[in-house]
């Protein structure tokens, strides 16, 4: 009997024919696979009636065999997806309503487990092939598709918004900081942020000490035509070039005066910025600008502690930018100090009494003046000044002075003067003092023979020769002071000349050489003292004599009068005063740079060599 077969996916009419239930049977329509499944006759049927079980049974039989087995009645005439079990959408929404309203309910499930898959279905992802969705191949392709197009969607946004934050800045604000007006508009209720500045010379703070060794500098100013050159240390203080040092070490700058950093570059100096003689303080101002300018630390406002560990930065006898460290021994005061010394150098500068000063035996010598006393962290507690060799301790002004001078400092800046054609000035008008004293030392000094057995002794004839070298200096000069009659200068420096002319150079033995000379070097390191010694001639630059003297043959050099003639290899007797200065020289075979301390020696004179 031809039985009136449909799909129940999509209700195409199957092409049954004379197929029994239990064929299998494909729709031409959508593709799908069947299993005929007999259902119950419209019209009354002579057939025997199925029970229940062998519907279950003949349900239950393989498809791919087929039976002769008549139409069953009692169930629907459907088709059953192969695999329908694992989507029971497919029993609960069936695309033919009609033929779902006749089928038991009770009995599709049965009839549905009981189909097993062919040899082309898998199992699983068979239950994704009903018309408009896709394979389990095809959703795993179209998944990776998708992840792959996701990634490169990701990449190519992330390139457009790296490339647009890199027109913004570069582009839009450009290396110096500045927005477009289109972008640096500000909204109503904003501000429009300040413009970013950028400059080619940045300033660097120094915290450490080796940062602050780059901050500081080697002040060479050349003198007499260049083959000596006088140098100190300063630091810098402001990120515009500002240089701080000894307002003693500016005396006798001049327009060729330049700075060296520990780098070795060299830097020429506009002029001076500021200057404080009563705290023998001064601010230079560079001409030119490093890249990289390190600047020191000079905020320090308190005392520091005794026991404090200090170190000291300079060019100690031409050994540039070293480091020496010690401790902080004693805070006095300048009216402490000249309750000790009546005659220091700070007395000279006419330090204020309540000046402080900070006493320590961090290792400066000449060259160490005007560079930073540093705690361990690089800021500046002082400026060293002047040292007492003897105790073998410096001192430095206190930090706070140096900030006071930079306060008050203004934007005008005095230019350098032109280097000079004379010799420079070494004594200031106000080291003038009784001339009335030079014969009563003369004569004490006469009646020990020249020939001091104690620092007392030996005191007056220093005292004779300090006297005697300002006059004598000033006389030279031309420089009277304000106030004073010039004829007084001239009396006193005839009769310190007169003196001298009188002393034999043959009563010098080589035993009262060795004793000036071991009193003097007592002397040497404080500035404006008188020494008296003996030394042997080593070299004659224009204008200076060298000298070799003492056991540790150290090297001087004298500032003779003009008139002065000596030669090389020759023993002096000088009688001079101590300056603030060390000079370099260039002499000797291999032209060597040599550091030492300037004397001025107005008074002088050859003696015999001693007796073999």
């Amino acid at each position: 009997m031809v039985q009136d077969w449909r799909c129940n996916q999509c209700g195409a009419p199957l092409p049954a024919g004379d197929r029994v239930p239990g064929a299998r049977i494909r729709c031409a329509k959508c593709g799908r696979s069947f299993t005929l499944v007999a259902r119950k006759s419209d019209t009354a049927s002579n057939s025997p009636q199925p029970t229940p079980t062998a519907d279950l049974r003949a349900a239950l039989e393989s498809p791919d065999q087929p039976t002769d087995r008549p139409e069953t009645a009692g169930f629907a005439n459907q088709a059953v997806a192969q695999g329908s079990e694992l989507l029971p959408s497919i029993a609960d929404t069936p695309s033919n309503p009609a033929s779902s309203e006749d089928a038991p309910s009770e009995e599709a499930p049965l009839q549905a487990a009981s189909q097993a898959p062919t040899l082309n279905e898998d199992p699983i992802l068979g239950r994704y092939r009903r018309r408009g969705r896709p394979t389990g191949n095809t959703l795993a392709k179209q998944r990776v598709t998708a992840m792959f197009i996701t990634g490169i969607a990701g990449g190519v946004v992330g390139i457009l918004l790296a490339a647009a934050v890199a027109w913004y800045w570069w582009g839009q604000r450009g290396v110096t900081g500045t927005q477009s007006p289109a972008l640096a508009r500000p909204r109503s209720n904003e501000q429009a942020p300040p413009p970013l500045h950028w400059a080619p010379h940045q300033p660097i703070l120094a915290k450490t000490l080796i940062q602050a060794r780059d901050g500081v500098v080697k002040i060479e100013v050349p003198l007499e035509g260049g083959t000596v050159i006088q140098s100190g240390t300063g630091f810098i203080v402001d990120a515009r070039g500002w240089i701080a040092t000894n307002y003693h070490l500016i005396a006798q700058i001049n327009d060729r005066a330049q700075v060296r950093f520990s780098d070795g570059q060299t830097y020429r100096l506009q002029g001076v910025v500021a200057e404080a003689p009563q705290y023998d303080l001064a601010i230079l101002r560079l001409a030119e600008m490093p890249v990289r300018l390190t600047v020191l630390d000079i905020s320090y406002d308190r005392t520091p502690e005794l026991g404090l560990e200090v170190y000291s930065l300079g060019h100690p006898y031409n050994v540039d930018f070293s480091l020496s460290r010690g401790i902080v021994s004693r805070i006095l005061t300048t009216a402490e100090l000249l309750r000790n010394f009546p005659q220091h150098i700070v007395a000279q500068i006419h330090a204020p009494g309540s000046m402080i000063w900070i006493q320590h035996d961090a290792k400066i010598s000449p060259g160490n003046s005007g560079g930073p006393l540093l705690d361990g962290t690089g800021r500046v507690l002082g400026v060293n000044t002047f040292v007492h060799r003897l105790a073998d301790y410096g001192f430095a002004s206190h930090v706070r002075y140096l900030r006071e001078t930079i306060e008050a400092a203004g934007d005008e800046v005095r230019p350098l003067p032109p280097a000079p054609t004379t010799p420079p000035r070494d004594i200031p008008p106000e080291q003038v003092v009784d001339t009335r004293l030079l014969r009563p030392l003369w004569e004490k000094a006469a009646a020990m023979s020249w020939a001091p057995k104690s620092d007392q002794e030996y005191d007056i004839l220093a005292e004779w020769a300090r006297l005697a070298n300002i006059v004598k200096y000033l006389q030279v000069r031309g420089e009277i002071p304000p106030g004073v009659p010039p004829q007084v200068i001239d009396q006193a420096a005839t009769e310190a000349d007169n003196l001298f002319a009188g002393l034999d150079p043959r009563e010098i033995g080589d035993d009262v050489a060795q004793r000036f000379n071991a009193f003097a070097e007592e002397r040497l390191s404080t500035s404006q003292q008188g020494v008296v010694l003996v030394g042997t001639v080593v070299a004659l630059p224009p204008g200076a004599v060298i000298v070799r003297w003492g056991e540790k043959q150290g090297l001087l050099l004298l500032r003779t009068r003009p008139d002065f003639a000596t030669s090389v290899q020759a023993r002096l007797l000088v009688a001079g005063i101590t300056t603030s200065q060390a000079a370099e020289v260039r002499f000797g075979q291999q032209g060597e740079i040599t550091m030492m301390p300037v004397v001025l020696a107005m008074f002088a004179v050859e003696v015999p060599d001693p007796a073999p």
